[in-house]
């Protein structure tokens, strides 16, 4: 079955043609994950896990850790037979340097120490309800590497069951990440005809059975759609350029991908 291990139909994009979107995706016979941003996202990722073969991850992203106070007895309380992760969850250091306005004013140090407060809420309500944590990292310009802290974090806490979303760090790192155990999602940047060059060469080094396929929708729409918005069906975009990066059937990549959902995500 085809997966989109990683959307926002919950988000405002979608306001107007949410229903046609779903359709969409029910037509074409896929799997979604709907993944929440703050509470009230999370809350619409619930609802719509509703639907067949929907389900959601629910969390407070990085850059809103400023926005709301991450309560873990609300977040316990959203939890559900169809949430299957906790996240997105990490640090952003992009953010940080270009878009401070998220953060009210706070220093660098100040905002890292209010963001790995926060992951580490979100991994304990992943270990105590046995659920997946979905990690988001964007390195800044300063000379850190986002991807290697929250990979020693995991680690160290001894937290079996991640995915690197819109993994956006190196080759070397990426082959820690797999040889720990854990996954790596390739969402549409990976269809680009520019500066993808390390990406698609992640894609072909590492195992197919470490990738997740994700959309990140309504961002990162991939070729051929680039500009547009972005929506779940065009997750087959990027598994098509999996199989071509890997010498592999679209059909093996996305059946490939919906046996590594299962696992990760205990997925029925």
């Amino acid at each position: 079955m085809l997966i989109d291990t990683h959307a926002h139909l919950n988000f405002n994009a979608y306001n107007s043609d949410r229903d046609e979107v779903i359709k969409r995706c029910q037509e074409r016979g896929m799997a979604i994950i709907n993944v929440g941003a703050q509470f009230e996202s999370s809350q619409r990722a619930v609802e719509l896990s509703k639907n067949n073969n929907f389900y959601a991850s629910i969390g407070l992203h990085p850059i809103h850790v400023y926005d709301e106070d991450f309560s873990i007895f609300k977040y316990q309380a959203l939890i559900d037979e169809k949430v299957v992760a906790m996240g997105e969850t990490g640090f952003d250091y992009y953010h940080i340097t270009f878009n401070r306005d998220n953060f009210k004013g706070k220093t660098k140090e100040e905002i890292i120490k209010k963001q790995k407060e926060v992951f580490f809420k979100h991994l304990e309500l992943a270990l105590k309800n046995d659920l997946a944590v979905v990690l988001h990292g964007r390195n800044g310009i300063e000379n850190r590497e986002v991807y290697q802290e929250m990979l020693g974090m995991i680690i160290e806490q001894n937290f079996k069951r991640a995915v690197f979303h819109c993994y956006g760090g190196s080759l070397a790192i990426a082959k820690k990440i797999v040889s720990a155990g854990y996954y790596i999602g390739i969402d549409g940047p990976v269809t680009f005809k520019k500066k993808v060059e390390e990406l698609q060469e992640i894609v072909k080094a590492i195992p197919l059975e470490k990738i997740l396929i994700e959309t990140d929708s309504p961002y990162l729409t991939p070729e051929p759609h680039r500009g547009d918005r972005n929506e779940p069906i065009f997750v087959e975009y990027v598994a098509e350029k999996v199989a071509e990066l890997k010498g592999l059937t679209k059909e093996e990549v996305i059946e490939a991908t919906w046996q590594n959902a299962k696992n990760l995500f205990r997925l029925e």
